[in-house]
């Protein structure tokens, strides 16, 4: 009798643990496999749509590792740890990698704002008051309504006194709010899809193009295709404008996305962004969320401050950078 419960003993204690050597292998593998989709993302919809999340699971690895400290699962805890750094890696790597803002000097330098006004929700009076607060040489809108348009146009046009809007009902109404007067304003199409653009003197020799663009939603494998396409063609538009560019927007993708950097890297345009989740202008810091709002620019700047721009009252609403040129007396002595 003593042998048969001590047989049955030894026998679910190594049923116990088959079943905790197969749970701890089999999750490992799983985590490892998302992290491998997260940073060698396959041309998938399903995959691109779980790369997408990236800093999402990389939290998510860091908490259950935690977890699995506490509850002394020890080789899932190292796996979980290793995956939120190879995480943590990938998305440092995908924003600019200068780990310091650039020091403010005398070269000629413009501040611009990008501001999304589909997340405003209509709240005109909050977003006017605090745009009105900032201390920006151009707004840059997106998801320009009518509405907000008139709105926009009767209070803002007396601290920004060059306005060129273009007004629509969908997310593609979009307009300039510039203190300094445009040299040239112009939208070019891809497709259906426009892009607004202008140019602004930093000083009497140089010129600046901002580039206002608005990509379709990538809810499908064909909306990549038009993504990819639309960068190109952006590509090509900032090759003919030459040098001192400034491309901003609602990107609807992530800047770790594969399509985001490819574009980086053929039109040699760097990233504001530091981190994932940079400081509110007033300095307070909010929850993690992805980013799809952008401002890159070219290699003749230099990024001296990155921030959001929001508040508890009207949320988040876009970002906001500054720019100053790089050896400017050099190269006005040249000229």
């Amino acid at each position: 009798m003593i042998a048969k419960v001590t047989s049955t003993a030894l026998h679910e204690q190594a049923n116990s643990f088959y079943l905790k050597a197969f749970a701890d292998y089999g999750m490992s593998a799983l985590f490892m496999f998302i992290t491998a989709v997260c940073v060698f993302t396959p041309p998938l919809l399903f995959f691109k749509q779980i790369a997408s999340n990236t800093l999402y699971i990389m939290l998510a690895f860091l908490a259950v590792g935690f977890v699995f400290y506490l509850v002394r699962f020890e080789r899932l805890m190292i796996v979980s740890f290793i995956c939120c750094c190879v995480l943590c890696l990938h998305l440092k790597s995908s924003a600019n990698k200068q780990m310091r803002l650039a020091p403010v000097s005398a070269n000629p330098s413009l501040s611009v704002s990008h501001i999304s006004l589909g997340n405003a929700e209509n709240n005109y009076d909050s977003v006017v008051n605090y745009l009105l607060g900032l201390d920006a040489d151009l707004l840059s809108f997106q998801e320009l309504t009518p509405d907000w348009n008139a709105e926009l146009t009767k209070r803002l046009s007396e601290k920004y006194q060059y306005v060129s809007t273009m007004t629509r009902l969908d997310q593609y109404g979009m307009g300039f709010f510039s203190k300094l007067p445009f040299e040239t304003i112009d939208t070019i199409y891809f497709k259906d899809i426009p892009n607004l653009t202008c140019s602004v003197l930093l000083a009497p020799d140089t010129e600046c193009h901002l580039i206002s663009c608005q990509l379709v939603p990538p809810v499908n494998q064909a909306a990549f295709s038009v993504i990819e396409k639309h960068f190109a063609y952006l590509t090509d538009y900032m090759q003919q404008l030459g040098s001192n560019v400034i491309v901003l927007g609602d990107l609807h993708l992530p800047p770790w996305d594969s399509e985001v950097q490819k574009f980086k890297d053929i039109s040699r345009l760097q990233d504001s962004r530091r981190d994932i989740n940079p400081r509110n202008v007033d300095g307070s810091m909010s929850l993690p969320r992805i980013p799809v709002e952008h401002i890159f620019f070219c290699d003749q700047f230099e990024c001296t401050s990155f921030s959001e721009l929001g508040n508890v009252t009207i949320g988040r609403v876009g970002i906001t950078g500054t720019y100053q040129l790089q050896e400017y007396g050099q190269l006005g002595a040249t000229q």
